[in-house]
């Protein structure tokens, strides 16, 4: 008997929403469709419902009225930083997966508190880490494997982004759980992480305010030692303007037998280096840069299946427990021991 679409309720309707989540479950009705949807802003609320014909009774500015509507088999939250932890929470006690933009939440202590609330409510939990699924970093990950011992990573997000910093734009602002390090360095420390096969044990950094008058920090420099020893880097900034091979946003590892870089969104996403051949493309720009389109594919799949999530709580915890071990490693001006 074939399976039914998952119904799914989206927890925020807003750009993120619009431009890449929507077109990922349009190109997957097999899997997924979504439901119901939840968000204040009724502009944003139809622009969503149209694309997915939500009829209005299921179109909601309240996140417990759509709940409390039932009928939904997970919810995806797409909504500032600060509100993930208190949505997923909800979800999770009402028995519902829950899909989550990253990060989970803006703090370890948060972070438990949802890890509780879904053993509780014997509930799912996936968070998006996209970029792990594009078919650049795929790929990637094929070859760094087969490279042998990896010894140094770096990864990086250097952007200008003026234009958006200032206090309509949340991600700048304290209150809604922005800065640099959590916003845009986060992809940034899952990636090399990843890429590099071994977990970050010790971290030292300097995340800063350097150039904007907001308060939160623009810019974040990032030194991990691995478990194996290998040591990788991340750097970061929101004031300075991508330039050729080295701007952007890019993440690359260099081990016995070669080395691996993936240029995310560029033309040529994949570069890879082998002492007999020297430098080569392998492959040219494919669709889903982003990866949000495999993720969402995994996770539903894995909801369907009954499956241990692709990215799971305890890895979004772990994201979050780098994170503040730079925080510390900043403060306190030595390396951190990641819990």
């Amino acid at each position: 008997m074939k399976q039914q679409p998952l119904k799914i309720g989206l927890i925020g309707c807003g750009g993120i929403v619009q431009r890449i989540h929507s077109p990922a479950y349009m190109s997957m009705p097999e899997l997924a469709t979504v439901h119901a949807l939840s968000d204040p802003s009724e502009p944003s609320r139809q622009a969503v419902a149209e694309r997915h014909d939500v009829p209005p009774g299921r179109q909601h500015a309240d996140l417990r009225e759509m709940l409390s509507a039932g009928g939904l088999d997970a919810v995806v939250v797409a909504t500032p930083h600060s509100m993930h932890c208190a949505q997923a929470v909800e979800a999770l006690k009402a028995g519902v997966a829950v899909v989550s933009e990253k990060p989970m939440a803006v703090s370890v202590e948060e972070a438990d508190a949802m890890i509780e609330a879904a053993e509780r409510g014997k509930a799912p939990y996936a968070v998006c880490h996209n970029l792990l699924f594009s078919p650049a970093m795929r790929e990637a990950f094929h070859y760094a494997s087969n490279f042998g011992g990896r010894g140094l990573g770096r990864s990086q997000s250097i952007f200008l982004k003026a234009s958006i910093l200032s206090e309509s734009d949340w991600r700048a602002t304290r209150k809604a759980g922005g800065g640099c390090l959590i916003d845009s360095a986060y992809h940034e420390i899952y990636a090399v992480e990843a890429l590099m096969g071994s977990p970050v044990r010790y971290v030292e950094a300097r995340v800063k305010t350097s150039f904007y008058e907001i308060d939160v920090d623009d810019l974040a420099f990032l030194l991990f030692e691995h478990a194996n020893g290998a040591v990788s880097t991340v750097s970061s900034t929101w004031r300075a303007p991508a330039f050729g091979t080295e701007g952007g946003r890019w993440c690359e590892v260099h081990a016995e037998g070669g080395s691996v870089r993936v240029y995310h969104r560029e033309k040529a996403p994949l570069s890879v280096f082998t002492r007999a051949l020297g430098w080569k493309t392998p492959m040219e720009a494919q669709a889903d840069a982003t990866g949000h389109t495999g993720f969402f594919r995994a996770a539903f799949e894995a909801l369907a299946n009954g499956e241990t999530a692709p990215v799971d709580a305890q890895a979004g915890r772990r994201q979050l427990a780098i994170i503040e071990a730079a925080r510390r490693a900043t403060s306190e001006r030595r390396a951190v021991e990641v819990e």
